[in-house]
């Protein structure tokens, strides 16, 4: 269940969404009806089980959609930020079926709009620029998930969580996460991103400080990731 704590009329969503651009008047103008919800920062979005109302267009903000494994680790499988979806959300509403994961909103609050599971597969049929969408996100979702899942098996967690920092670096340079929200990240404990972030430190590649990583040589962290 979406914990919605403001709806405000459609902004120009067309922008961050090329395909709409492609569709016909009449369907740009149901798209445009429909509302952009907010969540706040660090908010469960959807829990494994529950039925997924329809397809998220995220407009501000990103989703974090992550796994739970038994023994009480947090995976995240992927991140959607503007201009993208939630493919297993498209796909639970497709079918019809309960969400297979979880999504909780990243550290800014979150702008979406949502359309209704039964729309989008009208329009699915009806609009050849919804179904281009559909392959698109779904093919470059399938190829992340397998580069992630080869990631896992064959790098040390210092190379994946020197890719993950070059990914989620903002502007000035640096990733605010604790090292607990990092470790659920990467699906590991926080003492073994402890441990990364020491040597990494060690070597100049970064610094740290309470809920905050700096980056202070990009080029070293990608020779880390590519070559250990």
């Amino acid at each position: 269940m979406v914990t919605v704590i403001e709806q405000t009329p459609l902004l120009p969503v067309a922008e961050g969404f090329p395909f709409l651009a492609g569709a016909s008047a009449a369907t740009r103008d149901l798209v445009s009806s429909l509302p952009v919800r907010q969540v706040a920062p660090r908010r469960p979005v959807l829990h494994r089980g529950d039925a997924a109302e329809g397809v998220f267009l995220v407009v501000g903000g990103s989703l974090r959609v992550f796994y739970i494994a038994a023994d009480g680790h947090e995976a995240t499988l992927y991140r959607v930020r503007p201009g993208q979806t939630c493919i297993l959300a498209l796909t639970a509403a497709f079918r019809s079926e309960p969400y297979p994961a979880w999504v909780e909103t990243e550290d800014e609050e979150l702008s979406f709009v949502l359309v209704p599971g039964a729309m989008f597969r009208e329009l699915y049929n009806t609009e050849p620029t919804f179904r281009s969408f559909v392959f698109e996100v779904l093919s470059g979702r399938v190829f992340e998930l397998m580069a992630r899942l080869e990631e896992v098996g064959s790098l040390r967690v210092e190379q994946r969580l020197a890719a993950f920092l070059l990914d989620a670096v903002d502007a000035n340079g640096e990733v605010a996460m604790s090292q607990a929200r990092l470790a659920a990240h990467l699906g590991t404990a926080r003492e073994v991103v402890f441990r990364a972030l020491r040597t990494m430190s060690d070597a100049g590649l970064v610094a740290t400080s309470r809920g905050r990583v700096r980056l202070l040589d990009a080029a070293g962290l990608r020779q880390l990731h590519q070559l250990g």
